[in-house]
């Protein structure tokens, strides 16, 4: 058996020597509306060639700011506009800015605070509607406080996004049709029944339109989980032993007495692509990978592991192989490239690993090890197209393999 592996693994490496290529991760240049200093970037997203995001400067006293960015990838270039929505005087039209794609493709703003909708014209407009997610005479099933976040459209009217109950309470994925007026939970968003609280299940939603699934990834978790609106099916990706301490629950600064496992969550219709941490904010892992990002297509296969030496802290999808992230201080163009269109073959050529098969790892500098999952087959049902079935899908079998340096920072 160990000499199938190995050969199957031979094989591989023979036939994807000539497909290795350098994929370089460059820093991008701002040009356009100077940007003040940063001191949080709270949401990013990409629609074309438009990136979005929401900031916090380090003067802003909390207020959060949106802007646009037209991404030239050939120049990596960011040109970005001033701050959508600000009025004459210094004020804004919304002071917490929440950007979505809109089922026709268009750019649309909600208020995070109190779930306004707005149009956006002449780039950096904000247009009253006058509707709301929630509110008015919109019927809920449980209350809700006026907070939103993940808002995504899944068609004319209709929205899918993260909501919470006043005073600390759940929070749920939410569906709401605005020609009805109406609103209910899809399903609750919590690692157990014994964690109630939002505050314990923090985390990132992602939504893909072909496959009307969603993907919520826990922050205080090693936890990823896929589901839809019209299922109870819970498709559970597991990648860490659990790490959360209950006794901090009482604490004011959860976040940074706990490791942070998922960080930032980002998808496009065929793909989700999950940043992950495994330390607390503050402290400084022992090797080199600071960062890593899944990518996992919406069964719930691992498609693609890739440790980086930097630290990420947001990620937005470009399209299926690109990533813009944000460092703290600098935008990055991120090419998910090496080798990446055969690592869904291995599986077609090897059987999943057992946990802690002895393959040895290449020898010489650990720098850019870049891990090659296999994941377990997943009842041969996604091939098929049939329903995913619910279960759990811990990450436990993977090939240390080194390929030089394949992800290259300058």
């Amino acid at each position: 058996m160990k000499i199938s592996y190995l050969l199957a693994l031979s094989l591989f490496m023979s036939w994807s020597a000539g497909a290795q290529t350098a994929a370089t991760i460059a820093k991008l240049k701002i040009s356009g509306e100077p940007l003040p200093a940063i001191s949080h970037v709270t949401d990013m997203k990409v629609s074309g060639d438009t990136l979005l995001f929401v900031y916090e400067s380090e003067d802003g006293y909390g207020q959060r700011f949106l802007r646009r960015a037209v991404i030239d990838s050939a120049g990596n270039t960011l040109r970005t506009s001033s701050d959508i929505g600000k009025l004459p005087g210094g004020y804004f039209v919304s002071y917490m800015p929440y950007p979505f794609v809109a089922a026709d493709g268009s750019i649309r703003v909600v208020g995070q605070d109190d779930c306004e909708l707005y149009d956006v014209e002449n780039d950096t407009l904000l247009i009253r509607t006058g509707r709301y997610l929630m509110g008015g005479n919109t019927s809920v099933p449980l209350p809700f406080s006026r907070y939103v976040q993940d808002v995504f459209m899944a068609g004319p009217d209709d929205y899918i996004f993260i909501g919470r109950e006043p005073n600390g309470g759940r929070q749920y994925a939410v569906k709401a049709d605005l020609t009805t007026a109406k609103t209910d939970t899809i399903r609750r968003i919590g690692i157990s029944p014994e964690l109630q609280t939002w505050i314990a299940n923090t985390g990132g939603m992602a939504y893909s339109g072909k496959y009307r699934r969603m993907a919520f990834a826990y922050r205080l978790h090693p936890v990823l989980e896929i589901f839809r609106a019209e299922s109870s099916d819970v498709r559970t990706i597991e990648i860490a032993e659990p790490t959360f301490d209950r006794a901090t629950l009482s604490q004011a600064d959860l976040e940074s007495l706990n490791p942070l496992h998922f960080v930032d969550i980002t998808a496009t219709d065929d793909f989700i692509f999950a940043l992950y941490w495994g330390h607390d904010f503050n402290s400084q892992p022992s090797d080199e990978f600071r960062s890593t990002i899944y990518k996992i297509d919406w069964d719930g296969n691992i498609l693609g592991r890739f440790p980086m030496n930097i630290y990420l802290r947001n990620i937005a999808a470009v399209n299926n192989t690109i990533l813009i992230g944000w460092t703290g201080t600098a935008f990055l163009q991120l090419p998910l490239t090496p080798s990446l269109a055969l690592l869904g073959l291995l599986d077609l050529f090897l059987p999943p690993f057992p946990p802690n098969y002895p393959i040895a790892e290449s020898g010489g500098s650990k720098d850019w090890l870049l891990h090659l999952p296999l994941s377990a087959p997943l009842q041969n049902e996604a091939a098929a197209g049939a329903p995913f079935s619910p279960g759990r899908h811990p990450y436990s079998s993977r090939i240390g393999l080194t390929f030089g340096h394949p992800i290259i920072c300058s």
